[in-house]
């Protein structure tokens, strides 16, 4: 125990992804003593307190208006019910396309949406600061908050997506391209041209905001600065980089930040009564809001011998699911991974943690984004497999579902990574530089 008390501020980007991403840290620091604090959106409002975080609410309680150049963050609660099937059901034909115009048509127009909101929130954070007075900042975002990096507080980006996007180099595959890493290197400069044309007008956009309010220009195509003081990325041993190390610029690679929650989790007597192996599919938000691309998944799944527990999304009520599957619209998801023999999923970074956590097989069905890559960078070293969910077969996703839960090699090895992550001291190692860093500064 340190001598003195600390606050901890965070300041995930709005989702659960992010939000989830922060806790396990939050709550070791809390552990320890520590005030932690949480600014989040309305729409998370109550959500973190019962685990005896303080919370600081930005944004617009009212619903905003949004288009089709919507993206990864929400406005108020409302907006937060209806704005993914929306989204979903106005630009899911882009995810049919090629890694780049996904990349343009999603991953651009949410940044932009996250670039206006943060924004449009910039006094709310600096109040937030002021109020809070914290020792230090998490932050937990793709693009900068001068408010937050530019405060005079000494700050850690936790980067929770894939670490392409935070690394942005040339010695691994370009980000959201999903490109194999023993792939033409041709492909990988191609992708990464028509990357920087598509963005450098915005990065530049960013910079420009960035300098108007006293923060140092963004440097090297980058959205949001590396931190000074430590630069985090979560991703497990097997699927990180060689060619990254060694290391510059305060990085460490993190395994897991698992959150501590009292969710249990019991088989319904559906399942239970049934024969087959127990697989998990969640798609996570985007793909749960797509009504037609669930439909088609859980109808080819019907056709297996196995059973299947379902996270069906803000559309739940609209999907009925075949006899061998049950689900609900919100689900347990750290209660119900220990239990299941295969994971099939959309590949979001914090699904895969917390996959490798339990050492558990993945079937990845990647949309868009980082998910592309974790699909790519799972399959290619060896510890499942990757299917395209638009285009995939019958047979070739009932072939994959079989293959996976009959490996008995790689349920043994993904069990032994389990074991070795639930060990692993990540969480305090980088609670003790929290502490150090605050008692020197």
């Amino acid at each position: 125990m340190v001598a003195k008390k600390l606050t901890v501020l965070f300041t995930p980007l709005n989702g659960w992804g992010h939000i989830n991403a922060c806790h396990g840290l939050a709550s070791e620091l809390k552990r320890r003593d520590h005030r932690v604090v949480f600014a989040i959106d309305e729409a998370f409002k109550g959500k973190l307190e019962p685990f005896g975080f303080e919370e600081e609410i930005h944004g617009d309680t009212q619903p905003t208006v949004t288009g089709a150049d919507g993206g990864g963050s929400s406005g108020g609660t409302a907006e937060i019910q209806e704005y993914w099937p929306r989204f979903m059901a106005e630009n899911c034909h882009y995810l049919l396309e090629d890694p780049i115009v996904i990349a343009e048509k999603f991953f651009l127009s949410a940044a932009r949406k996250m670039f206006a909101d943060s924004k449009d929130r910039e006094a709310q954070y600096a109040d937030i600061i002021e109020r809070v007075k914290p020792d230090v900042i998490v932050s937990d975002n793709y693009v900068d908050i001068p408010a937050i990096t530019n405060s005079g507080i000494p700050w850690i980006w936790l980067f929770s997506a894939a670490p392409h996007l935070a690394f942005l180099d040339s010695r691994i595959p370009p980000s959201w391209s999903g490109l194999p890493t023993n792939g033409d290197r041709k492909q990988w400069q191609q992708f990464t041209d028509k990357w920087i044309e598509l963005f450098k007008d915005f990065q530049q956009e960013i910079s420009d905001y960035c300098q108007s309010r006293g923060a140092p220009k963004l440097e090297d195509m980058r959205l949001h600065p590396i931190s000074p003081y430590l630069n985090l990325y979560l991703y497990p041993k097997e699927l990180d980089y060689e060619e990254l190390y060694p290391m510059a610029n305060n990085w460490k690679r993190v395994e897991n930040f698992m959150r501590i929650t009292n969710d249990t989790f019991s088989l319904p007597s559906q399942l239970a009564s049934r024969p087959g192996k127990l697989v998990f599919l969640s798609m996570g938000s985007f793909g749960c809001a797509n009504l037609s691309l669930m439909t088609r998944l859980t109808t080819i799944l019907g056709k297996s011998r196995h059973r299947f527990i379902v996270s069906k999304g803000p559309l739940f009520e609209s999907h009925d699911l075949p006899d061998n599957q049950w689900g609900q619209r919100f689900l347990p998801q750290t209660a119900i991974l220990p239990l299941v023999d295969l994971v099939i999923t959309h590949g979001g970074n914090n699904t895969v943690t917390e996959t490798f956590y339990y050492g558990k097989p993945m079937l990845v069905l990647p949309l868009f984004g980082d998910q592309l890559d974790n699909a790519q960078r799972v399959e290619e070293t060896g510890h499942g497999l990757r299917l395209n969910p638009f285009k995939c077969t019958d047979d070739e996703l009932l072939s994959a579902v079989d293959r996976l839960v009959a490996d008995d090699k790689l349920t043994a090895r993904m069990q032994a990574i389990g074991d070795r992550i639930r060990s692993s001291p990540d969480i305090s190692d980088v609670s003790n530089f929290v502490e150090d860093l605050c008692q020197t500064k």
